[in-house]
């Protein structure tokens, strides 16, 4: 009987020991990509060997993780413990895939997974659509999940490199070129920032920078060459062509920082130091290229001076109703997208009685991508000194037209002007003028006969009260003036006072979501830290990072040890999105995050005093 009972509560502890040693796999959809885990309910793990994987692409993995919890139950104590092995896969193909055993030594026991089928989806060919923005954006949460590179590895050019495509690679002299710089980094490579060393030396062509939205570089998922990146735009020039021949695009230089994590760092140990993050500087040089540049072609019309694009031309006379010795402005408009900026004012002839100026212009163009789009204006002042009929022929422009490839000429129509005899004296002219050339403009001074301002002469009582009026009026400006700009204070001053409450607040609203949504509370810290320099510093959000922030609070009062303890939570909260995290370690993070906000608020007040 007695070997009975010994035989059942032998093998009663070998089963539960058994289930407390389960080894399961899973794997499971991750925007585009698949999550699979291998979970061993025990700790103690030792010599985890993977599958094959081959039919994968390894994005990342294993990333290996562990959870412990202790229990005490009306006296009795449990205590549960697992770990977890995690890859982020990519399928080289779509269809039916199947993904072998692992295996993992428990306390001297080897245990083994079972098989796992899958229907597997590859992700799209390489391109840059719309639709693969649209995955990019919908994959953000799974991003994090992904890993980034073990500190001390090589980060090679299949892991992160830069080229320039030209939009065209054969153009006309002065024919715009678009010159797009687009990243490519590796998923699972932690490119952090990226920088142009030195600016490019175009010879030959005359370039301007196309700003790109936003303050980040958007990001799309594309495969070259059987490897899935991460891809986007850091840099684009509009060049236009001064020359023909063969031309050089030069080889630039660009710094790059990728962020990799040092897993040799037990727990403790990263936490005060940055998460075990570092940044690596790497340098990317993109290789030069030529593009051909055809010259213009044969006969070029009188007219043509070297506008090349799409335009629309159009001239009238701003004052049509002129006497003699009345200052007059010709007003042509070229608008369209090309070279704008480099159109030299069309030449005007005037009749022999009028004396003319040389033409000033304005412009109002923007770098596109097609080139300098919207308009120029010129404007040719004149006098007519005769009293008579004259004719302001009409003006001819030439440009070649980039979607034809043929020379276009476009021409105004005649101006047909009357001039009337005149009471202005020559010395009134010259003055005119010389407000003109400074952008000053003159006040009629001619002599008024009836209408309704005559009331309005000079010295009578109207005039009297109107110059009064006119006084308060500007008293009553300049003190408006100043109550917007001391409101203005006012708002970034109770901004100021108010930033350590708002933080606070915002804290208090994170801890909710500590039972719920632990990733939630980071993202919550995040904001609050960030919100705090924007009011307390007077700062935009992308301005928020140590580099410039730190600068300032030290020049505002704050100590250097309490700074760098609140950018040590920023840093925490940034890389607790990248790793698993308990809800302990997020209320931890709260308290930290409180502490040095309520620090930071009260040096800050102390100085401002």
């Amino acid at each position: 009987m007695k070997q009975r009972i010994v035989l059942f509560l032998t093998l009663s502890f070998t089963a539960l020991l058994a289930a407390a040693q389960s080894f399961t796999a899973k794997v499971e959809p991750a925007g585009g990509y698949y999550r699979l885990t291998f979970t061993v309910a025990s700790d103690g793990v030792e010599d985890f060997t993977p599958p094959n994987l081959s039919a994968f692409e390894k994005l990342s993995g294993p990333m290996p993780s562990t959870f412990s919890s202790f229990q005490m139950i009306n006296g009795r104590t449990s205590h549960e413990s697992s770990t977890t092995y995690t890859y982020i896969l990519s399928p080289k193909k779509s269809g039916k895939l199947t993904i072998g055993p692992a295996t993992v030594k428990v306390k001297g026991k080897v245990l083994r997974s079972a098989p796992i089928t899958l229907h597997a989806t590859a992700a799209n060919p390489s391109g840059s659509g719309s639709q693969s923005g649209q995955k990019q954006q919908g994959r953000n949460e799974d991003d994090e999940q992904i890993e980034v590179q073990q500190a001390g590895s090589a980060v090679s050019q299949r892991d992160l490199f830069i080229d320039m495509t030209p939009s065209r690679t054969r153009v006309m002299e002065q024919e715009a070129v678009l010159l797009t710089y687009r990243i490519h980094v590796r998923v699972g490579v932690g490119l952090s920032n990226t920088q142009l060393t030195t600016k490019p030396d175009f010879k030959g062509l005359i370039s301007h920078e196309l700003p790109l939205p936003g303050s980040q570089i958007q990001m799309t998922v594309e495969r070259h060459n059987g490897t899935t990146y991460r891809t986007g735009t850091i840099l684009q020039y509009v060049i236009f062509p001064q020359q023909a021949g063969k031309l050089t695009i030069p080889s630039i230089t660009f710094d790059c920082t990728v962020v990799q994590q040092d897993r040799t760092l037990n727990p403790i140990d990263a936490y005060f130091n940055g998460g075990g993050r570092i940044g690596v500087m790497v340098q990317r040089t993109v290789p030069e290229a030529h593009l051909q540049i055809d010259s213009f072609p044969q006969p070029k019309p009188a007219s043509f001076a070297g506008a090349v694009g799409r335009f629309s031309l159009t001239g009238k006379v701003l004052n049509p109703t002129l006497r003699t010795n009345d200052v007059a402005t010709y007003r042509l408009t070229v608008k369209g997208v090309g070279n704008l900026r480099l159109i030299t004012p069309p030449a005007v002839t005037f009749p022999q009685d009028f004396d003319t100026y040389d033409a000033k212009t304005t412009d109002q163009t923007k770098v596109t991508t097609e080139g300098l789009e919207g308009q120029l204006t010129f404007d040719y002042t004149f006098v007519p000194r005769n009293v008579g009929q004259y004719t302001i022929p009409a003006i001819e422009f030439t440009y070649y037209d980039t979607e034809t490839h043929r020379y276009q000429t476009l021409h105004t129509q005649p101006v047909v002007l009357q001039v009337e005899k005149g009471e202005r004296s020559n010395d009134d002219v010259d003055r005119q003028l010389a407000l003109l050339r400074s952008d000053i403009h003159d006040i009629h001074t001619g002599q008024q006969t009836g209408g309704p301002l005559q009331p309005f002469a000079w010295g009578s009582w109207a005039y009297r009260l109107l110059e009064v009026v006119l006084l308060a009026a500007f008293g009553l400006a300049v003190w408006l003036l100043r109550r917007m700009k001391e409101r203005r204070a006012d708002v970034t001053t109770r901004k100021r006072s108010r930033a350590a409450k708002t933080a606070l607040a915002r804290l208090d609203k994170a801890e909710k979501s500590l039972q719920t949504d632990v990733r939630q509370v980071y993202v919550e810290i995040g904001a609050a830290l960030s919100g705090f320099l924007c009011d307390a510093l007077n700062l935009q959000t992308a301005e928020t990072d140590k580099e410039h922030a730190l600068p300032l609070l030290l020049q505002r009062g704050a100590d250097e040890a309490t700074a760098e303890a609140f950018f040590q939570v920023v840093d925490d909260c940034q890389y607790a999105q990248y790793a698993p995290a308990s809800d302990t370690q997020a209320g931890e993070c709260l308290q930290r995050a409180r502490q040095t906000i309520a620090q930071l608020a009260g040096q800050l007040a102390r100085k401002s005093h």
